[in-house]
Parts: structure tokens; C-alpha cells; sequence
């Protein structure tokens, strides 16, 4: 016989894991539990546990485990939809995720049961674990709930399979039939097989949402450093007018000293006050090195660092307005190689402190060229610079990989006193195929129009 206090704890497990899977559902569907949302879940709770009650008086237990999902999963679904505007799959994800969450419940139960021969045990395990798992998992879903609110419906779907997979083979082989009880190796093996299906197509999501991420990310930071270049930019040209005014301000009394000296027959004076007159309208200039509005970008961005630096720099651009590459790669590629060229370049001894930059687009191929001089050479291992100190070798991995995302490819090596980069990016055409101009060698091994201006090739030393 069924003793009264085993009947008490029967309805409060059903009760708690009701309202458990209800209130968790709706959770992880991105639902803010407050307190009228709290109300509403609850009185929709009510309503499934009558139906699941009178589905149990009616026809006992196992009748009504058997239309518990008619009774309870299929109302809730269909209210989340209806009350809350959410799509089917995300509504099912919240279902069926609650559901497979009150295995921790089920197993705290049958583990009690196992040690005690208690009914009684089982049913407090099962009730402590539920309200535990309660707890964390609201607490939990307050973080995930918005995101997966927010996932497109191919995402939802990759992660409905695991839960749903498993929500009705534990129908079919649990509840519907006795199958899981039967030892049958087909059916014991399945949640593996289901497991590493759900697996394989998670991975794939999820690395072209991580593809996507770095995409985004790269072009956030393109953006943000094109800004900080900007801003530089259009301060050297305010300085330039200043430097303009004062220069025109000054003009009428520079003739009048230059006619003077020219009068009383001081002409190597005069000629010397011109040369420094020139001197001085060509530091007021803005110097812009190319047509294109990226490259021009990344090598003034710089400039401010190279004067400072005490550098000498010979920065050589020859690019159309619009080349088919990528802004965000090839700003990532010019923006490493002069800050790692010049990062090595001023640890080098006064005198000795040296860049050269040459970039230009010949048969549709960007060819680029950077060489500077350094303190201490990195050891290279596999054709890739690895410094001994701490802070180097990042920049040229960056470089590397954005050039292969561009369907190029570069080369970093030391030559004498120099360390040199050489890298050439293909662009590619409106119909989308990549520009390898005549004769190019396949994808891993360097053009051999790189080889021109051979003694100045490229690099950048490392950061």
C-alpha cells in the first residue's frame, strides 16, 4: 500500500517539476521572469497539471505519462508562441532543453532509491535536485535565454536536435515501450550515434559563426583605427594652415629683404634665403602617397611615429583608387608591417634606424616590399619569425593570414642588417574569381614578380 506521506510527496514532485519545466522553458526562450510573466506561468501550469490530473484519474499513471506531452509540452509551446511572439523552433528549444534538464532530478532519484529501497527517498531526491537545478538554471538562463532569443533559424535548429532527439527516444523507448529496458544494443546505442551527429553539426555552426565574429571584428577595428588616422590626419593639415598663414604673413617682408640683397649684389644670400623659403612650403605640405584612400590611411598613420623615432623612411605607394582586396586585410597587412618595421627599427642604434616600404599594383597583383633594420634578429623557425623577447612575432602572423585571405602569399626573411617582408595579394574581379595575373605559381610559393626591387624586400619586424 501506498502510504499518505509517499501520495503528499507524489504531488509535490509533479507539482515542482511541472512548474520546473514551465518556468525554465520560458526562461531559456529569453523570457524576463518578472513578477506578472511569474503569474502568467504559473496559472499556465495550473491549467496543464489539471489536464495531466484528470488524464491520471482517468486513466491511471501510465496513461498519463503516455499524453503528458498533449497535455502539457504541446499547450506550453503553443501559449509561448501565441503570448510572447516567439518563433516554433525557439519555443520547442526552450520545451525540449527543460525537459532533457529534469534528467539530473530523474537520476538524483533512482540513485536515492538505489541506496535505500525508499520510496520516500526517492521522491525528496527528486524534489531537492529539481528546486536546486531550479535555481541555477533560472540564474543561468538569465544569460543565455536573450542570446539564443536572438540565434537565426538554422542555428535554433543545430541545437534543437540534441534535445529533441533525445526527448523522443525517451517517449519511444521509455515511456511508449519498454525498449530501454530490453538491452537491445540498437537502442542503448543510439544516444552515441544521435550525440555525434548533434556534435558534427554544432562544430560546423560554430566555426562559421566564429569565421564571422573575427570577420566582424577585424572590420570593427579597421574602422576604429582609420578613425584614430583620420583625426591625425586632419590635424597635420590644420597645422599646415597655420604654418601657410604664417608663411603668407611673412612673404611681403621676405621679397622686400630678397630684392634688397639681390640690389646690393648678395646673390648667394639671396638664393640660400630661397632655398630655405622652399624648405619651409614643403614641410607645410600634407604628403598623400597614392590614390587609394586605405593606403593612404595607414602610411600617415604612421608618419607622427617615424618622425618621433628619429627614422629615416622611404615610403613608396603605387595604388589605384580602388583595388578588388579587402579593406579591412589589406589595412591589416600594411598597418602590421610598418608597426612591427618601425617597432624594430627604433630599437636600433641612432644612425642605423632605417625603413623601406614599397607597395604597388602590377597585372592586378599587389606587390608589397618592406625591409628595416633592427637591434637583435628574431630566429626564424619554418619560414616565420620567433623573437626571444616577449611582444614579437603576433604582427607577422596577422600579416600572414590576412595575405592568405586575399589568395596571396609572403615571405619573411633576414638579409644582412635587414629583416624583409615580401607579400603579394591578388584581387579579385566583379565575377568574383581571383586576379592571378600571367604565369603566377600556385598558391604557397612566391610570385616571381616580387623579386623586383630585390634589395629592398620587404619586411617587417615583429610584433
Amino acid at each position: 500500500m501506498i502510504s499518505s506521506v509517499e501520495m503528499v510527496l507524489w504531488a509535490i514532485h509533479h507539482a515542482t517539476t511541472l512548474l520546473f519545466g514551465v518556468f525554465a522553458s520560458a526562461a531559456l526562450c529569453g523570457i524576463e521572469i518578472n513578477r506578472r510573466h511569474a503569474l502568467e506561468l504559473v496559472g499556465v501550469g495550473a491549467a496543464t497539471g489539471a489536464a495531466f490530473s484528470i488524464a491520471n484519474v482517468v486513466g491511471g499513471e501510465l496513461f498519463a505519462r503516455q499524453v503528458y506531452p498533449l497535455v502539457v509540452h504541446l499547450p506550453l509551446t503553443v501559449y509561448l508562441c501565441a503570448r510572447y511572439r516567439l518563433s516554433p523552433l525557439l519555443a520547442a528549444l526552450g520545451v525540449t532543453s527543460a525537459y532533457l534538464s529534469c534528467q539530473f532530478s530523474n537520476w538524483m532519484g533512482i540513485a536515492a532509491f538505489a541506496a535505500t529501497n525508499s520510496q520516500i527517498a526517492y521522491y525528496l531526491a527528486r524534489i531537492a535536485t529539481t528546486l536546486g537545478v531550479f535555481a541555477v538554471l533560472l540564474h543561468w538562463a538569465g544569460d543565455i535565454g536573450p542570446r539564443l532569443a536572438i540565434k537565426s533559424p538554422t542555428e535554433l535548429g543545430i541545437l534543437l536536435i540534441l534535445p529533441l532527439v533525445y526527448y523522443i527516444f525517451d517517449y519511444a523507448t521509455n515511456v511508449y515501450t519498454t525498449l530501454f529496458h530490453s538491452g537491445s544494443v540498437v537502442t542503448v546505442e543510439f544516444l552515441a550515434f544521435a550525440l555525434c551527429a548533434f556534435y558534427l553539426m554544432f562544430l560546423a555552426v560554430y566555426l562559421r559563426e566564429y569565421e564571422e565574429k573575427e570577420t566582424a571584428e577585424r572590420e570593427r577595428w579597421m574602422l576604429e583605427t582609420r578613425d584614430s588616422a583620420a583625426i591625425k590626419e586632419l590635424e597635420a593639415w590644420r597645422q599646415s594652415g597655420r604654418e601657410l598663414s604664417i608663411l603668407r604673413h611673412d612673404m611681403r617682408h621676405f621679397l622686400r629683404g630678397l630684392g634688397a640683397l639681390i640690389e646690393e649684389g648678395h646673390t648667394d644670400e639671396a638664393l640660400k634665403r630661397i632655398d630655405e623659403l622652399c624648405e619651409a612650403g614643403d614641410r607645410t605640405a600634407v604628403r598623400r602617397f597614392c590614390a587609394n584612400e586605405t593606403v593612404n590611411i595607414a602610411l600617415s598613420s604612421f608618419n607622427s611615429d617615424i618622425n618621433r623615432n628619429g627614422i629615416t623612411a622611404n615610403l613608396r605607394a603605387a595604388v589605384p583608387e580602388t583595388v578588388h582586396v579587402g579593406d579591412a586585410d589589406l589595412f591589416s597587412v600594411l598597418s602590421n608591417a610598418l608597426e612591427n618595421a618601425i617597432t624594430a627599427a627604433s630599437a636600433a642604434p641612432q644612425g642605423k634606424r632605417f625603413v623601406d616600404f614599397d607597395l604597388r599594383l602590377e597585372d592586378s597583383q599587389l606587390l608589397l616590399l618592406v625591409s628595416n633594420t633592427f637591434d637583435r634578429a628574431p630566429r626564424m623557425v619554418d619560414g616565420m619569425p620567433v623573437a626571444a623577447h616577449t611582444g614579437h612575432g603576433f604582427g607577422t602572423k596577422s600579416i600572414k593570414l590576412a595575405v592568405e585571405r586575399m589568395n596571396g602569399n609572403c615571405q619573411f626573411r633576414i638579409n644582412g642588417d635587414r629583416f624583409e617582408l615580401r607579400a603579394v595579394m591578388y584581387g579579385r574581379g566583379r565575377d568574383g574569381f581571383a586576379f592571378r595575373g600571367y604565369g603566377s605559381p600556385a598558391r604557397g610559393r612566391l610570385s616571381t614578380r616580387a623579386r623586383y626591387s630585390g634589395a629592398a624586400a620587404g619586411v617587417s619586424c615583429l610584433m
